[in-house]
């Protein structure tokens, strides 16, 4: 991955400059990490690793912060990371760059794969509840609406702005990891359930779609899905695609994503104002486009 030289440059910055962590935004091998480790002699991060490092620090619910322990312990059976402390302690809060001791330990294999073990099950009763949940939606004729696309798009803003509610929604990258339901009341008596999710990013860990497949089933079950695409972003259409092929990934249906609503949001700060008579231009900060793209639900 990287020569010689490149290497050479990269110690002299780290020693120059005091460095103790280096971030590779790309996904390392084990043994890449642990040469890069051994030549570089500080601790590094791989793509993979630093987004389990944001999702440490965004779960909130306990499902949440199961469905993260599970990935970042998938992602580490395979490794040596001196972050870790001994497994038996629970990590609670503290996230595995700057860890407590800093203790280099051979991860005991059996152990990782008995937490796996006892998480997965915690989470198949997770998995069961909400399917008692959409059973009971079901009988009531409770037609959903999931609320998809990448990271920071305005998904949970949107939330809000249909529901009423007011979940946080932060101007951050996986402000929202816990699936979230709410009514939106469309008129003569008419409610659909709206269902917020996380969101996607480019080139998303495997561990990731493995751990969050309680989550991610509620887009296999809900009747349509909504893109939610962020039209001040250059590469919005990039953006499209990623949603599409992590949809996929999830085993999502052509079907549903062939008929997959998609909003284009944020357009109080869009050069595209021009074209805010189109479909489903909307603002979930402003409430514009909001009512006439709510009147456009009751068709589905």
């Amino acid at each position: 991955m990287l020569g010689k030289g490149i290497i050479n440059e990269i110690f002299e910055s780290i020693v120059s400059k005091k460095i103790n962590l280096l971030i590779v935004n790309s996904i390392l091998t084990p043994r890449q990490q642990k040469n890069l480790e051994d030549k570089l002699k500080i601790k590094v991060i791989d793509r993979t690793g630093i987004i389990l490092e944001i999702f440490s620090k965004r779960a909130k619910s306990k499902e949440g912060k199961l469905q993260v322990e599970l990935a970042d312990l998938i992602y580490r059976k395979s490794r040596l990371v001196r972050a870790w402390t001994h497994l038996e302690r629970q990590r609670g809060g503290t996230t595995f760059i700057g860890g407590p001791g800093e203790l280099q330990i051979e991860l005991d294999r059996r152990l990782i794969q008995e937490k796996i073990i006892r998480i997965r099950t915690n989470l198949k009763k997770v998995k069961n509840r909400r399917s008692q949940q959409r059973k009971l939606r079901k009988k009531s004729n409770f037609k959903t609406f999931a609320l998809v696309g990448y990271t920071n798009a305005g998904k949970s803003k949107l939330f809000n702005c249909l529901t009423k509610k007011n979940q946080s929604s932060r101007n951050i990258m996986f402000e929202t990891l816990d699936t979230k339901t709410g009514r939106v009341y469309l008129g003569k008596n008419n409610y659909i359930g709206v269902i917020d999710t996380v969101g996607f990013i480019n080139n998303i860990p495997t561990q990731l779609i493995e751990s969050f497949k309680a989550t991610l089933e509620e887009l296999i079950y809900a009747d349509v899905l909504i893109n939610v695409i962020d039209i001040t972003d250059i590469d919005y259409k990039h953006k499209e695609k990623v949603t599409i092929d992590i949809l996929k990934m999830a085993n999502v249906s052509d079907a549903k994503i062939n008929n997959m609503i998609t909003v284009y949001n944020k357009i109080d700060l869009s050069p595209y104002s021009l074209h805010s008579d189109k479909q489903n231009f909307i603002s979930a900060y402003t409430g514009y486009g909001i009512e006439k793209f709510k009147e456009s639900l009751i068709d589905y």
